[in-house]
């Protein structure tokens, strides 16, 4: 079932996500339990270890044993709706919308909606306080107001998730980038096309180096097998 799936006389949202919470727990537990016991006794698992039990697994198991009738994806989401709005290092505002996001989805409204629209205010939040935070001319100032205008002029409902995760890629590729100028003292020109440049020249610089470790590694190999195996 999506995320519309709300029926009158079903427990409020928020009281069955807090049991899914519950069981999750025990189901993970279970799924970890049977993966040690594959790997050190048990059957085989194909061509080599078992799999690592992924949290789609669990979130599905789960949901289907609080036999609820509602997904994992609506049920997840509204356990993120409540760790924003008890999560004491946020704007109390914007713990109260999340608080509000909740009693609307305990009132029957659909998750989706108001989980997209508290998703976007973390989002500008956080970007927010990265500018506040980072001095003037970082690579994170000028990364952060720039995706703010962006959003900002979208809308919250406009805000596409592909636009979400380009804002958070920048974000932590500036921080890395404000890193390495802070330890190796090197300056790039201000404003964002020189900003965007460094980081694309930096990805191809670090793909290069990695090529050439590659490379290396082969011709050793190639060395050693023509030696008789005898070390480069």
């Amino acid at each position: 079932m999506g995320d519309d799936d709300l029926t009158p006389d079903r427990a409020p949202l928020t009281v069955l996500a807090e049991r899914y919470e519950a069981i999750k727990r025990e189901v993970a537990s279970g799924l970890r339990a049977r993966q040690e016991a594959s790997r050190f006794g048990g059957e085989p698992a194909g061509d080599g270890d078992a799999p690592a039990p992924g949290k789609q697994d669990a979130r599905k198991i789960t949901a289907e044993r609080l036999g609820a009738g509602v997904s994992h994806t609506s049920l997840e989401k509204v356990l993120w709706l409540r760790h924003v709005a008890f999560d004491v290092d946020r704007r109390a505002s914007l713990r109260r919308e999340a608080m509000d996001a909740l009693e609307a989805v305990d009132g029957g409204e659909p998750v989706n909606w108001p989980y997209q629209r508290i998703h976007t205010l973390v989002l500008i939040d956080d970007l927010e306080q990265a500018a506040a935070d980072a001095p003037d001319g970082s690579v994170v100032k000028i990364m952060a107001e720039r995706h703010l205008k962006a959003l900002r002029e979208r809308g919250i409902y406009g805000v596409t998730a592909p636009m979400k995760r380009q804002a958070r890629k920048a974000l932590a590729d500036a921080r890395r980038l404000d890193q390495e100028i802070d330890e190796t003292g090197v300056r790039i020109g201000p404003g964002w096309p020189q900003v965007e440049a460094s980081l694309k020249r930096r990805r191809r610089e670090g793909k290069a180096a990695y090529d050439r470790q590659v490379a290396d590694r082969l011709k050793a190999m190639a060395e050693t097998q023509a030696g008789g195996g005898a070390n480069p």
